[in-house]
């Protein structure tokens, strides 16, 4: 057999190996899709989570009613007004000269008069985990306020004319950097990626500076420490307000936490000077940027969204700093301040929607899901040419929606251990908008293992969401077995599940295994398996209905609402701080609380007799008295 006859044919070496890789490349392809569906599965739990812990937090003021029920009825105005009076005193009058550096504080120091250098220095020793001292703290948090009172309730951004034509080295461009949630990784990778603000080099960022992650305190001070040099040096840098700028959900989703770890003995100060910045920062921004046709392009950048009801010249002239938390239903003293909490509520609070209209925000239980009508009918009411939000963690950081007039930015990659990429989006004159992504280093690529790591913490949060909603399941899973079986075919396991929970994205047949107890042989599950080994940590025995079942719901709740007591964060409420709370919730009452009430309250509560209440006391008054 010749040469040329070995070397061709179906059985080749070279066809063999062509055919060999063929195959390894298909089955490559087909494990990577498939983990981009168990992915998808799992950030959408994730995202139902996250939304949830966000309604249990709406849901404080509608727990505190309960326990007030001790008391006396009260409402969320008196709530709201308690918020406003612990960041009202006169601990807020220390300044840094105050505080002195000890000798053996090994951090940097900063001048007092702020400068690129510093602020350099500043990033650089967060990116090294390194703790600022609590006198350039308070620097920084008094400098940054004195800045935000000047500031109006819209930020005004050129991105018209080059100011530096001259220069060519270093383009003009404004970057809108999304939700960071206190991963300042993110924060660093962006200036590394970026460059440091500049005259030319114009930064934007659209709120959620706080909460979850683990170096929240670092991502203020950096952005306040810039948006006080480089905004008043050069207006170059600009901040949004968040839903998570908000007293309320600073408690709840961590950053008192953390504040209270790294500067425990100014931590009341510091959080009430931090509460005093969230509510002075500006609600939105409008960018002016020139296209290529010469024509001026006005891009509303807000945290949240928009609404049927979005009204600029309400914004424009509203007093933002007057509502101290924005969370919950407000009744207001007026119509006008009912709505000016609504708008404001609207812009921090809100989500896009692919379906027309303006509906109630039911994902987050505050705020508006909005159309492509709403905001086609927005935008061109104003004036304006697109819209970009954030407020969403999406997979690639970033989304279009509303035939692209409408971007969502999200730009803490690999959210709360999450397998996401993070995005900005920059604008230049006469140029299209770019979608920059990124990954912080030391994330790594999507691989197996990684995925098996968020699915698992998914399906562990999934199941206590299921455990704290099973009333509501089981009445489902009963409709669906008159006879009471026990038992339910897939699909209408599954059917049940989806109306239950009011959401149509979780792959619960997917998941069947890790969730209930399923026969393949008859195709049935033992649903009511569902609600074992659910992980809860507070269970108590009671005869009062429902009270397992939220206490599941609202154990977090239950710290931080403990936590809003407990003035001086000792670990215990004692009498003083439980008395000032009952004044003030009853201030306004036609009948005031006696100071023999309260103390008798306290007592009832003070199961071991030594004048305070621990966290165990005040969750078992929950039960006994609810």
């Amino acid at each position: 057999m010749s040469s040329s006859g070995r070397n061709s044919g179906a059985n080749s070496p070279l066809s063999f190996a062509d055919k060999a890789a063929e195959t390894i490349q298909k089955n490559f392809r087909g494990f990577k899709d498939r983990l981009k569906v168990r992915e998808k599965a799992a950030f959408n739990i994730q995202q139902l989570i996250e939304y949830s812990e966000e309604q249990d937090h709406l849901n404080l003021n509608k727990f505190f009613l309960r326990w007030i029920k001790l008391i006396k009825h009260t409402d969320n105005e008196e709530i709201n007004r308690y918020i406003s009076s612990s960041i009202q005193d006169d601990f807020m009058k220390i300044g840094e000269s105050d505080i002195k550096i000890e000798s053996n504080y090994t951090g940097i120091h900063l001048s007092e008069e702020f400068n690129q250098d510093d602020f350099e220095k500043l990033v650089n020793s967060f990116r090294n985990e390194q703790i600022l001292h609590t006198r350039y703290v308070i620097m920084i948090l008094n400098r940054a306020i004195d800045y935000l009172k000047s500031l109006p309730n819209i930020n005004e951004i050129n991105c018209i004319e080059d100011p530096e034509p001259e220069d060519k080295d270093n383009e003009f461009k404004v970057n809108v950097v999304g939700d960071l949630h206190g991963q300042f990784i993110d924060l660093y990778t962006i200036f590394d990626l970026n460059g440091f603000p500049s005259k030319k080099n114009i930064y934007l960022f659209n709120g959620d500076f706080v909460d979850r992650g683990a170096q929240q305190c670092e991502v203020l001070l950096t952005l306040l420490y810039g948006l006080v040099f480089y905004g008043g040096k050069y207006n170059s840098f600009f901040l949004n307000r968040g839903n998570h700028e908000d007293y309320g959900c600073s408690v709840r989703f961590g950053f008192k936490e953390e504040v209270m770890t790294k500067y425990c003995l100014y931590s009341k100060l510091l959080m009430k000077k931090c509460a005093q910045v969230f509510v002075l920062l500006p609600l939105m921004s409008m960018v002016y940027q020139k296209n290529n046709k010469h024509q001026i392009n006005r891009i509303l950048v807000v945290h949240g969204g928009i609404s049927k009801d979005t009204d600029l010249n309400l914004i424009m002239s509203l007093e933002r700093s007057k509502f101290p938390s924005l969370d919950g239903i407000y009744s207001g003293s007026t119509e006008k301040e009912r709505r000016e909490k609504q708008q404001m509520q609207d812009l921090l609070w809100s989500d896009p929607q692919s379906s027309l209209g303006c509906t109630f925000n039911r994902q987050r239980h505050i705020a508006k899901q909005f159309g492509p009508d709403v905001t086609e009918t927005i935008l061109e009411k104003y004036g304006i040419s697109l819209l970009i939000r954030s407020h969403e963690c999406k997979v690639e950081g970033y989304e279009f929606h509303h035939n692209n007039k409408c971007i969502t930015i999200f730009s803490a990659s690999n959210y709360c251990g999450g397998i996401n990429k993070g995005s900005i989006c920059i604008i230049r004159p006469r140029q299209k908008l770019e979608i920059k992504q990124f990954i912080a280093p030391g994330s790594g690529e999507l691989d197996k293992h990684r995925v098996e790591l968020f699915e698992a913490k998914a399906i562990r949060g999934l199941k206590r969401l299921v455990y704290a909603n099973r009333s509501n399941i089981r009445e489902h899973f009963k409709k669906l077995d008159p006879k009471n079986t026990g038992y339910l075919c897939l699909s209408d396991w599954s059917m049940a599940l989806t109306k239950a929970m009011g959401v149509e994205k979780i792959p619960w047949l997917r998941y069947r295994g890790k969730l209930v107890d399923f026969n393949p042989k008859k195709n049935l599950v033992k649903y009511e398996t569902m609600f074992d080994n659910c992980d809860i940590l507070y269970t108590f025995t009671t005869e009062h209905k429902d009270i397992n079942e939220a206490l599941a719901r609202y154990k977090d709740t239950l710290v931080a609402l403990f936590n809003l007591i407990d003035d001086n964060h000792s670990g215990t409420i004692n009498l003083q701080e439980f008395a000032n709370a009952c004044k003030i919730i009853f201030l306004d009452q036609n009948e005031a609380i006696s100071d023999e009430a309260i103390k008798s309250m306290i007592e009832a509560m003070d199961t071991n007799k030594d004048g305070k209440i621990d966290l165990a006391e005040f969750t078992q008054a929950f039960v006994i008295y609810t």
